[in-house]
């Protein structure tokens, strides 16, 4: 009788040390996976954000050149460039509304690099702007660019 007794208590004991290293093995992966795929979530999201404030940073641009060019009484003022349309603080009250700035410009809180640049080459590119916006991946290994091209007048 004893050693039945005996023999249940052993296999009630509870679980091996094989068994909770296998559960926290399973556990550990899971956490990992978890973890490594909201990581990745969120880098993907901020560069989401940081390609949408590019676009529309590229769009400001676009208008400004759109104003400039619309206004008809500004025809020699581009370069080939590099440079960037800032807004005249404050507005006159008549054009136009933007100055010129050398060598492009950069627009907090993202190191934005923004550059126009102006090509006249008919008929190939008559009237062509052409606005890239660079700056940091979000990795931090080397940076993402969103170019965008205007051209004043259409080809035939």
């Amino acid at each position: 009788m004893r050693t039945i007794r005996h023999l249940k208590r052993a296999s009630q004991a509870g679980d091996t040390i094989v068994e909770v290293m296998v559960v926290l093995a399973i556990l550990g992966l899971a956490l990992s996976i978890s973890y490594a795929t909201a990581n990745r979530s969120l880098l993907n999201t901020r560069q989401a954000q940081e390609s949408s404030q590019a676009t529309e940073l590229v769009q400001s641009q676009i208008e400004a050149l759109r104003t400039l060019t619309g206004a008809g009484d500004t025809p020699n003022i581009f370069q080939a460039g590099p440079y960037c349309l800032v807004p005249l603080s404050p507005p006159p009250a008549t054009g136009p509304f933007y100055s010129l700035q050398p060598g492009g410009c950069s627009t907090p809180p993202i190191p934005y690099q923004i550059t126009v640049t102006y090509v006249n080459n008919p008929p190939a590119q008559p009237d062509t702007f052409t606005v890239t916006a660079q700056w940091p991946d979000v990795t931090g290994q080397g940076n993402d660019t969103l170019t965008t091209i205007y051209r004043l007048h259409q080809t035939p």
